[in-house]
């Protein structure tokens, strides 16, 4: 575990964010003073990296208020059912994204991605290392979230830290940034990593077509969430960019699609 923090004025201290996951997913416990908000879910096989977590920050599972998921993808959705149930925090999700996390293993009914992973894997075959890696961690026993609390477009949510809610279609119809304007984080999930373990590209981009739904839309969003003031970026994949949010956006649109 590792903690990411903006500087703190002294009047009032502000979020403190720590990486969880492993080296190829990252999921995030946000530390706001009262309570945790947690964003993203890892996957099954995270539990006890939480659990040590937790113990490491001197915190019971009770405090976790609350559950960001960016989108529907089983590696961000892994843990959300058992921390709602041990901790009784919410689950956030888009509305679009919510019929997965209903039933994240009829993905496909409701998200197909616009290339298939085989010309990747024939191309560059140590690409399959990431979704192996998904497959051995539980992605495809990820539970379905019981009982989901849904927005729509953009928002401030009521949750501890409070937290902006952007839209940012086109990993997923769902895809949501959380952006801590007091603490200068964004949380981007898959709508911009800096690591895409199947293409082979390191710094700021979108995800491949193999596990984007429509990267036109997802370049688009990027456009959109520059605009905030943010200096740190937390993905979903990959390190942490802490060159602001308007950057990695203008990188990886320059990036393009793979």
């Amino acid at each position: 575990m590792s903690a990411l923090q903006s500087p703190q004025s002294p009047q009032s201290p502000t979020p403190t964010a720590h990486r969880l996951g492993d080296d190829l997913v990252n999921f995030y416990l946000v530390d706001t003073g009262p309570a945790l908000v947690m964003v993203d879910a890892g996957l099954p096989a995270h539990w006890d990296g939480l659990l040590g977590a937790l113990r490491a920050l001197g915190r019971p599972i009770t405090d976790i208020a609350a559950v960001l998921i960016t989108h529907g993808h089983p590696d961000h959705v892994g843990l959300a059912e058992r921390v709602r149930v041990e901790s009784g925090a919410d689950v956030w999700v888009h509305e679009s994204d919510a019929p997965i996390l209903a039933e994240p293993r009829r993905l496909n009914q409701v998200w197909r991605p616009e290339r298939s992973l085989l010309g990747y894997a024939v191309r560059r075959p140590s690409g399959l290392r990431a979704p192996l890696h998904l497959a051995r961690g539980g992605a495809l026993r990820t539970p379905a979230v019981r009982e989901l609390r849904t927005f729509t477009d953009d928002t401030r949510l009521d949750v501890p830290g409070l937290p902006l809610a952007v839209h940012t279609p086109g990993h997923t119809r769902g895809s949501t940034s959380y952006v801590f304007p007091d603490a200068s984080l964004a949380f981007t999930g898959d709508a911009l990593v800096t690591n895409d373990a199947v293409a082979g590209h390191v710094g700021p981009c979108v995800i491949c077509r193999a596990f984007t739904q429509d990267s036109r839309a997802a370049l688009a969003s990027l456009e959109k969430v520059a605009e905030y003031e943010i200096d740190t970026v937390l993905p979903g994949h990959g390190e942490p960019w802490r060159d602001g949010l308007a950057e990695a956006a203008r990188l990886a649109v320059a990036a393009g699609i793979r």
